[in-house]
């Protein structure tokens, strides 16, 4: 198995994931490896666009990929580097995996629906649908939909491969993405260290599908190793129901009152950006679910439970 963006959230926990299921792990990013995942795998400073790396995928040497690395601040500005970084970067990728009879696992990102017009769970081939959606609000969901675009017109055959339009992934050390932590996270631990919490004024009623990143990664681990494998395709990869941030202050309310015996402080603060915001995110996760009956699910007291986890290891 090879992992690219290894060091990041949901790469970490990915080599994690294969080094507990028994599997070899080579492990690539630009940063150095975390120091308590040094011995789950063999791990590389580097690119994973190397033209060297790409010629050891094309010469067969790794049975699967796990593409994880890119740019995934959706601040990040159009030009030449998110370009390169995650849509052209990832083709030539593809294209080494099929010339090496690897499978590619890629992740994509609910971000390319951008405005779910109808509040209601989105189906994968609606993402070009503008009565459902709005397509993506800003450069990085472009370049996202770029790629998924270009691997169903490309690979349509002669190459095993998944595009895994991640939904809101929670967990620990999401603090590695910093502001681009889920909003879930980013609210626990508010509450957790300081009692007091910050939210749109203009976001109560929105809601979100949190899915928390040991199911994303279980699910790779049944992907990277299902016989016959699962069609060639992009699917979503959430919870299938979406959470009011109502519900997530709540929960914060009511933990940090247990916890603390006191109150939390709500404040609501002006959404300076309300054109790019993501008010409504929910997987319609039909398609996974016919491809992969014996994925890892969960329902809503499960996500709640988890909250509490991440609440206590905040704290």
């Amino acid at each position: 198995m090879l992992v690219t963006g290894a060091a990041g959230f949901i790469g970490r926990h990915t080599v994690a994931a294969f080094h507990r299921a028994g599997h070899q792990v080579t492990a690539i990013d630009l940063r150095p490896a975390p120091g308590h995942l040094a011995s789950a795998a063999r791990w590389q400073r580097g690119d994973f666009a190397d033209p060297a790396l790409l010629a050891e995928i094309a010469a067969g040497r790794y049975g699967t990929v796990v593409h994880q690395a890119g740019i995934s601040d959706t601040r990040a500005p159009a030009g030449p580097e998110l370009e390169e970084t995650n849509t052209a970067g990832p083709l030539r990728l593809a294209d080494a995996c099929r010339v090496g009879g690897t499978r590619l696992i890629y992740a994509s990102s609910h971000s390319v629906y951008g405005t779910l017009y109808h509040r209601t769970p989105i189906t994968e081939d609606a993402d070009t649908d503008t009565g459902r959606c709005s397509g993506p609000l800003n450069p990085y969901a472009a370049s996202k939909l770029a790629l998924d675009q270009e691997m169903r017109i490309r690979y349509a055959a002669d190459l095993e491969w998944v595009g895994l339009r991640y939904t809101n992934v929670v967990g620990p050390d999401e603090t590695d993405k910093g502001p681009m932590a889920s909003i879930l996270s980013q609210l626990l631990r508010q509450a957790a260290c300081t009692g007091h919490i910050r939210i749109f004024d203009d976001s109560l009623t929105a809601a979100r599908d949190y899915i928390p990143v040991e199911t994303v990664t279980a699910t790779i681990v049944q992907l990277a190793t299902a016989m016959p494998p699962v069609p060639a395709a992009v699917y979503n990869l959430g919870a299938g129901f979406a959470v009011s941030f109502a519900e997530v202050a709540q929960w914060c309310a009511r933990l940090h009152r247990e916890t603390t015996g006191q109150p939390l402080l709500a404040e609501l603060v002006p959404n300076l950006a309300p054109a790019a915001y993501q008010y409504f995110t929910c997987a319609d996760m039909t398609t996974l679910d016919k491809a992969l009956p014996s994925r890892p699910t969960l329902s809503l007291r499960d996500t709640e439970v988890r909250v509490a986890e991440l609440f206590r290891l905040f704290r």
